[in-house]
């Protein structure tokens, strides 16, 4: 099993949500990597742990929160960071080369690489939604998130090699679905899978130490 360790963590509890990016804790303000809207997450004194790494507007960054004794991975940066790290250890091929942030079309994509000798475009997502047994994308609308599974696409129908990766921080994930009350996103995601984009996702446990990277997910397409 790959692991992407953690720096060290401290506990805390949720307060209340400030605006987007940062959240209120009983340590003082924390940075939230994370636009989604977690109403099942950020409840009124959950426990949390963050990263004491202070800033002149925080007391460091939230990275997981516990719900009913389940740690849940709140830090969306890390998808990037677990990309890198299935990209290092060969799983999408021989990785030969790797650039990160791509202009495209307008657009910044998370990485371009050489793999096994193809030119290939790669972008990363990270997913905390789960309900059931099914992990659910997005938490909130994302029109970003469609205009990069297009370039993806347009990029595949050129004969590129092309990925999008969610990686979902939560354990009790069983399988991944596309929500289809983002119907641009599923629209987008459909052309992307019929270009040949490949799009797969992988379930993160996260512990006090590391990300767990246990393997992926089987796609469930939801009617609309």
């Amino acid at each position: 099993m790959l692991a992407l360790p953690l720096p060290p963590l401290k506990p805390c509890r949720f307060l209340g949500r400030k605006n987007r990016f940062l959240v209120e804790a009983d340590v003082g303000p924390l940075h939230l990597p994370n636009s989604g809207r977690m109403a099942e997450l950020l409840l009124p004194h959950a426990p949390c742990f963050y990263w004491p790494k202070p800033t002149p507007k925080t007391r460091g960054r939230m990275v997981l929160v516990e719900r009913e004794g389940v740690l849940v991975g709140v830090d969306a940066t890390q998808a990037n960071r677990l990309l890198e790290l299935l990209l290092g250890q060969g799983v999408l091929g021989p990785l030969e080369a790797l650039e990160r942030e791509v202009r495209l079309g307008g657009e910044r994509l998370d990485f371009r690489a050489r793999l096994g000798g193809r030119e290939a475009l790669l972008e990363a997502k990270n997913c905390n939604r789960v309900e059931g047994p099914l992990a659910l994308f997005p938490d909130a609308p994302t029109a970003r998130g469609a205009r990069h599974l297009r370039l993806l696409a347009a990029w595949a129908r050129e004969g590129g090699l092309a990925y999008a990766l969610w990686f979902v921080q939560h354990p009790q994930a069983q399988a991944f679905a596309l929500d289809p009350a983002d119907g641009a996103l599923l629209e987008a995601a459909r052309e992307a899978w019929e270009a040949g984009v490949r799009l797969r996702a992988y379930r993160v446990r996260p512990s006090l130490k590391a990300l767990h990277l246990e393997g992926e997910l089987p796609w469930v397409w939801l009617p609309t």
